[in-house]
Parts: C-alpha cells; structure tokens; sequence
C-alpha cells in the first residue's frame, strides 16, 4: 500500500512539474547553449550590449545565445486574413521607405525550410541588426520571431536562425476547425 502511494505521489508531482511547450502550433528544438532569460534579464542585457530598443520583450520566449538574443511566439489570424508573405514583404518595404529607413534593410526574403515559407526580414541601424521571421500560416495559426544582435555577431545569428527553422516542425491542425 505504501509502496503503492509512493508511486502516485512521485507521478503527481512530475506532472505538476511538466513545464508547458513553447509552442502550441511547432515542435521547436532551441540551439545549443540557448539559455531563457526573464524581462529583467532582457532589459539588463540590452543595456549593456545594444543601443536601441525593440519590441523583443513582447514576445512568449526570449533566449539568449552569447550575445545573440532570439525570442518568437504563436500567432492566430483572423479568420478573413488572407494576407500572404509576399503581400507582408511588400508592406514591410513600404513602410521602411516611409519612414525613410529604406536604405537599412539588408534582408528581406521569402524562403522555404522543410516545406514552410518563411518570410525574413532585417535590418541594420547603428551597427546593430533587427531580424524579424513570421511562417506561412497553417490554417490560421503559424509562428513568427526576432533576433537582435551587434555586427560582430551576425553570421553567428544567422546561424541561429537557420537552426531554429530548420528544427522546428508545425504540429498537425486540430479538428475544432479554429484553425
């Protein structure tokens, strides 16, 4: 009978300990050596390593690998949203040329990684690049991120990115047609 309590005791608190999944629509595997940071920690890294300020502390998981900073997060569209990647490219684009940042932009491509288009956007401004990511959507529902870095850092956040499509996985849509 102890030995009996023991066991459910021992279960019960392993499932109480299961941490929820980073994502509700991807299987994602971070990069090795990912380490998640608080908003606290967002803030106080920042500082110390990055002029200018993003949205990066908006996002559900933040990470840091050196001095990379990666986060990403779920998104849901409106039913009535038909807005493809090449239409956000596009608009991405226009708005940069409005506020005349159109000579930043070093990146902005539409690319496949295990049968997912991703759209890529970056840009540089004062030594520092902003990389923003957002898949295809799967029915409604798709993943979208950030990475902030210097410089000095950027084929190793490249790297980063790369990693992080390549080992990420969209999971199959549910049958309660929110999708």
């Amino acid at each position: 009978m102890k030995t009996y309590l023991f066991i459910a005791l021992v279960s019960l608190v392993g499932f109480l300990r299961q941490e929820e999944p980073l994502s509700k629509v991807a299987n994602i595997e971070l990069p090795q050596k990912s380490q998640r940071i608080s908003q606290k920690d967002i803030t106080d890294f920042k500082s110390k390593r990055f002029k200018s300020d993003n949205p990066m502390a908006k996002l559900s998981h933040v990470y840091r690998v050196d001095g990379v900073i990666f986060g990403f997060k779920d998104y849901t569209s409106a039913k009535d949203d038909y807005t493809a990647l090449e239409d956000k490219k596009n608009e991405w684009l226009g708005v940069m040329n409005e506020v005349g940042l159109k000579s930043n932009v070093t990146r902005a491509d539409i690319i496949k990684v295990n049968n997912t288009r991703y759209l890529i956007c970056t840009s540089l401004k004062d030594g520092e690049y902003y990389s923003v990511f957002t898949s295809d959507k799967k029915g409604r529902k798709g993943i979208s991120g950030s990475l902030q870095y210097v410089e000095s850092d950027k084929v190793k956040a490249d790297n980063i990115l790369n990693e992080i499509l390549k080992r990420l996985s969209f999971k199959a849509p549910s049958l309660s047609r929110d999708n």
